[in-house]
């Protein structure tokens, strides 16, 4: 195996912020092709993909938010509320407006988002979270220290084969969620993929056990 490499998200990606909506203006249901990305959208699924459980901006306040948009690919993080919880941006949101209770990383280098994405969920990842997290009445995640999370990653080659095994285990949770609640496998999925804030802890394993075998 390759050797991995230890680094903070801001020496291979950037991050910025989201931006609040215009005092008196709010969300609304009719849909138009500015859908709103708030928190609860985020942790269900690994891509985020519009449904119709999304609210929207009218075209005013689109203008007065356009800069705080985000593309296809680029990684969302909770910073208030429910802290740490990641998705990745779909096609389907490609263009959509970033609530200020989310930060994102953009211009990835070096480091598959999926992997990246993963890597955060995990109970390594979400350490690194909570280490940041700052504020005992109203915790929230700053910026800078979402820039200072430690990330340790391989070659391309092998975050795509830890990726591809992840990816694998998220179909089979979905694909027995489909079939039956009650199957027992979907349990035994169910239970590895449960860790506070959404860590994955089975991720963790393989992130540990590949890492020491580099």
């Amino acid at each position: 195996m390759g050797d991995w490499k230890k680094a903070k998200i801001k020496e291979f990606a950037d991050v910025k912020g989201g931006k609040r909506l215009p005092k008196g203006k709010q969300l609304i249901k009719e849909p138009n092709s500015h859908p709103y990305i708030r928190i609860r959208d985020l942790g269900k699924t690994k891509y985020l993909q519009l449904t119709s459980e999304y609210e929207y901006v009218d075209d005013e306040t689109q203008q007065s938010i356009a800069r705080y948009v985000v593309d296809k690919g680029d990684i969302l993080i909770s910073v208030v509320g429910t802290i740490g919880l990641v998705g990745i941006v779909g096609e389907t949101l490609d263009k959509a407006n970033q609530t200020e209770n989310c930060d994102k990383i953009i211009n990835i280098r070096g480091v598959l988002s999926e992997y990246l994405y993963y890597y955060l969920i995990s109970s390594f990842g979400q350490d690194e979270i909570k280490k940041g997290t700052v504020g005992a009445v109203q915790p929230k995640l700053p910026l800078k220290n979402i820039q200072d999370i430690t990330v340790l990653y391989p070659p391309i080659d092998e975050q795509e084969k830890i990726v591809e095994i992840l990816s694998s285990i998220d179909k089979k949770i979905e694909t027995n969620e489909a079939i039956n609640d009650n199957l027992p496998l979907h349990q035994e999925w169910k239970d590895a993929k449960k860790v506070d804030c959404g860590g994955n802890e089975e991720t963790a394993e393989l992130f540990s056990s590949l890492s020491m075998a580099a």
